[in-house]
């Protein structure tokens, strides 16, 4: 029955109510007509087990891709078989076909235990998917066999229970101590093997994330009190036949116990159906919330509509799999996350929570009403993803231009400069040799003349990269401009440790052009520069109290430093009113 995963044909169902719907009747007849046991636990039993034969034809007819439903069927059959059997209804011995009731009952009674072990393990799709799990199951279903072999052979009706505990058809050994020695075995193997299942169990909501935590939660609880209560209720029962002072425990023990087992699959299983229905009605208010929302709001929306926070919406491309943000992504190479495309083919990735899976009606119908935003996010996607390259080969041509200059300065230092300096020394020294006075005069105009080259090569080199940025870093660079500055200038430097080396070049030509500008535009005022590292970023600001005006469009000086600062990921702005002097800001990464 559990292997047929599709959907039920309607004569299919039909047949299984009306077989249902007998043993239903069938049951309530005997026990309130021949039994002994109060009809308010015949009720109650009965009740029990029709809810899962109900509700396993209900989850069948719903889910057909879930084996739970069959499962369920099964169990409330086999649940309802065997109670009744012995204490169940306590029928008496005499009552015809009571033969036929224990062959069927006594393997029924052990037989269910397996089947919820299976269900409480392989909730809520139905299948087995740890190899844990699958070995308890089998262990479960073999110690089944053993049980109903054992118990069959051996049963023998004791004192308490004499009137209405019938014989086994096929007894071999007639030994009431030797029947309940077995059975009390038996049903402690049954108590470790429901404890291994609740802690597999708990094991499964612990590594779980948050979506299947929440649908395990109330099956773990439950499932964990239904072991307590059947584990003492069949160790009571087992005293109570050996006639070991009466009854251990109360009899609601045994209710409590059928009571949970409702609780730990039909409950949890319809609580979960009734999550994904209002998940159905919340898809309408997706496509109205898409609608108001840009491209980067998208993910949000199908996160709370599918009520799964960590859900991730990916977009496959030429150059690989990109997130909304436009940044690339690698998938998990675990189970933890599962994907599904949309679209063939596709045209956006889903990477949900494993139990998303089986509800792929909920998946589609998300997608479809997300179909535009989502065809808008790979398209914003994309846009970002070449923005980002283009950013990031900006940062790439300033970083090999900043080499660059650096070779310079270093080749015009240790090259050209030092070549004057040589025939500087020269010079000095022919002078020392030359008698005539005019002819030392021709050698010091020489020699002024090589200091003002040597003076101007110096300033190119500065002006390409100064070697004391190079050297000492920012903060003795920006002290030496302040001090070369024709216009007094204020320092407030609260700089750490070095920076990257292009950072410290665009810092410096930020400050460096600002200077000049207060030169140009206003010498007569005054400047301060403020230098902060903080939190990552770099901040200056370059304050003057000059005419104001100052605009990058109207010049090339302030416009290639907006490039520079924005090729190296950083951000300028300029407020400079009419008559109310310049400041310039920059934030520059550094972290």
């Amino acid at each position: 029955m559990a292997a047929n995963t599709g959907v039920p044909q309607r004569r299919t169902l039909v047949l299984l109510v009306i077989a249902g719907a007998g043993l239903v009747s069938l049951k309530l007849w005997l026990g309130l007509t021949f039994g002994e046991a109060p009809w308010l636990e015949v009720v109650s039993g009965t009740s029990v087990e029709s809810c899962y034969m109900a509700s396993g034809l209900a989850a069948w007819r719903l889910r057909p891709g879930s084996r739970t439903g069959p499962w369920m069927y099964a169990m409330g059959t086999v649940a309802l078989i065997s109670d009744l059997n012995d204490d169940g209804l306590m029928l008496p011995r005499s009552l015809p076909g009571r033969e036929v009731i224990v062959l069927l009952g006594s393997p029924a009674s052990w037989v269910q235990l397996a089947i919820m072990g299976h269900l409480l393990l392989a909730y809520p799709s139905g299948r087995l998917a740890d190899r844990r799990e699958r070995r308890l199951v089998v262990a479960a279903f073999g110690l089944a066999a053993v049980g109903s072999v054992l118990g069959l052979v051996t049963k023998t009706p004791v004192p308490v229970c004499a009137d209405w505990c019938g014989p086994s058809p096929v007894q071999l050994v007639a030994d009431p101590g030797l029947y309940l020695r077995i059975r009390a075995v038996l049903m402690g193997l049954w108590s470790v093997l429901g404890v291994i299942a609740v802690l597999l169990l708990l094991r499964r909501v612990a590594i779980s994330g948050p979506r299947r935590r929440r649908a395990l939660g109330i099956t773990a609880l439950s499932g964990s009190l239904t072991v307590l209560f059947f584990g003492v209720s069949e160790a009571g029962l087992v005293a109570n036949y050996a006639g070991q002072g009466g009854t251990a425990v109360p009899r609601w023990f045994a209710s409590a116990a059928l009571w949970g087992a409702v609780v730990t699959v039909p409950v949890a299983f319809f609580v979960g159906l009734l999550r994904e229905r209002l998940a159905f009605a919340s898809v309408g208010d997706l496509v109205g919330e898409l609608q108001h929302v840009g491209a980067d709001r998208v993910e949000a929306g199908l996160a709370k509509t599918l009520r799964d926070p960590g859900l991730r919406v990916v977009f496959p491309t030429a150059d690989g799999w990109l997130d909304v943000a436009g940044r690339r992504y690698s998938p998990p190479d675990d189970a933890s996350r599962t994907l599904t495309p949309l679209g063939d083919p596709p045209t956006a990735v889903l990477v949900h929570d494993p139990e998303l899976a089986d509800s792929r009606q909920l998946l589609h119908a998300a997608a479809t009403a997300a179909r535009l935003a989502l065809e808008n996010a790979r398209l914003h996607a994309e846009v970002r993803a070449q923005l980002q390259e283009v950013r990031a080969s900006r940062q790439r041509i300033a970083a090999a231009a900043d080499t660059e200059r650096r070779r310079l300065e270093r080749d015009l230092h240790d090259g050209a400069q030092q070549r004057l300096l040589g025939l500087g020394l020269a010079l000095a020294t022919l002078r020392g040799r030359l008698p005539a006075t005019d002819d030392r005069a021709l050698v010091d105009e020489l020699e002024n003349e090589l200091r003002a080259a040597i003076g101007e090569l110096r300033e190119l080199a500065r002006g390409i990269r100064p070697a004391v940025l190079t050297d000492q870093g920012l903060a003795p660079a920006l002290s030496g401009l302040a001090r070369r500055a024709k216009v007094p200038v204020v320092l407030d430097l609260q700089l750490g440790r070095r920076l990257d080396p292009v950072i410290e070049a665009a810092a410096y030509y930020v400050v460096s052009e600002a200077l000049q500008n207060v030169v140009k535009h206003a010498n007569d005022a005054g400047a301060r520069i403020e230098a902060v590292q903080r939190e990552g970023l770099l901040r200056i600001e370059i304050s003057d109290n000059g005419p104001g005006g100052a605009c990058p469009a109207s010049g090339s000086g302030l416009q290639g430093v907006k490039d520079r600062i924005e090729a190296v990921g950083g951000r300028l702005w300029i407020d400079s009113p009419p008559g109310g002097g310049t400041r310039l800001r920059t934030e520059l990464p550094c972290g």
